[in-house]
């Protein structure tokens, strides 16, 4: 029995619609980093002194990156036009700032730490898309990179506070006993943070005796002896968002 001829075209059709899905992402190859685009970007190349710089086009839109010791972080902003967030890009951490309105403002990503000697910055203006770039950022990885940390991003992770309320937040009411790595008169705060979440680090700050049952409380309360954290009831759970977030990056 022979396949009809409409069948036939059908079937070819189906075939050329799969290949179509499958190639409209594509690997762009930066020596340093790999990342996944739609089709139509390509690579530009600048020319650069103390770091590693060129971009990526479509032909309409273009964003540039910067890799090295050097490189530009995301700046900080007063206006109202942007949200921003921290998340885990491929096992490092970014900070990422993107429009409030598509296409309207900078769209960007800060790795601050690549390695110990390497920072990364990625961005551009007035693109639309903002899911689309997005996803190019969460594609990006280094040798560095660890591919089995990569959460997904969306978009209700940014916030409207600029990147320098954390650092402000973190130097009035932290700097003084804590350091992010190092054990001044308390401990890294680092090290808290990866074994508490921000839920139990705005209790902790605003009201302890919430955490009185807590084992591992316990533990450093009896270790401080006489020393005793501050409280700051008056602090809002977005004033510890920031301050996490600023630790992260550090």
């Amino acid at each position: 029995m022979t396949m009809k001829p409409y069948l036939i075209l059908i079937f070819l059709i189906l075939i050329n619609s799969c290949k179509t899905k499958k190639n409209d992402q594509q690997t762009l190859d930066f020596k340093y980093f790999q990342l996944k685009t739609p089709a139509d970007w390509t690579i530009f190349k600048e020319r650069g002194i103390d770091s590693y710089v060129g971009g990526l086009t479509n032909g309409k839109d273009s964003m540039w990156f910067d890799y090295g010791w050097y490189s530009a972080e995301i700046s900080e902003d007063t206006s109202s036009k942007h949200l921003y967030g921290t998340d885990t890009i491929n096992g490092l951490t970014g900070i990422i700032r993107i429009p409030k309105t598509d296409g309207q403002g900078s769209i960007s990503l800060s790795i601050p730490h690549v390695n110990d000697k390497y920072k990364f910055y990625l961005g551009g203006y007035n693109i639309k898309g903002t899911e689309t770039i997005l996803k190019i950022f969460k594609s990006i990885t280094f040798k560095e990179s660890d591919t089995t940390k990569n959460s997904s991003l969306i978009l209700a992770k940014f916030k409207s506070f600029p990147l320098v309320s954390g650092r402000f937040l973190y130097s009035a009411n932290c700097a003084s006993c804590h350091h992010s790595t190092i054990y001044l008169t308390g401990p890294p705060l680092e090290d808290i943070f990866k074994v508490r979440n921000s839920d139990w680090v705005y209790q902790f700050l605003t009201n302890r005796k919430l955490l009185l049952a807590d084992s591992r409380h316990k533990v450093k309360v009896k270790k401080a002896g006489d020393l005793k954290c501050l409280e700051f009831p008056g602090m809002t759970k977005e004033d510890v968002e920031q301050i996490l977030s600023y630790i992260k990056v550090r």
